[in-house]
């Protein structure tokens, strides 16, 4: 399981653009969009590119 730490997130939108099939900006914060893959391998790297480590 995916999921982000609202209280970390920045909204920098880095983990939407790596991996946008997955992750998308509402609110200003990421989130795991609804019936998405992920056991994609873009998850990892958007895990890894996370700037505050936000995705767990």
């Amino acid at each position: 399981m995916v999921s982000i730490n609202k209280e970390k997130c920045i909204g920098c939108g880095s983990c939407s653009a790596t991996c946008p099939d997955v992750f998308e900006i509402k609110d200003g914060k990421a989130v795991v969009k609804a019936g998405a893959d992920t056991k994609k391998p873009c998850v990892k790297e958007a895990k890894e590119i996370c700037p505050v480590d936000a995705i767990k």
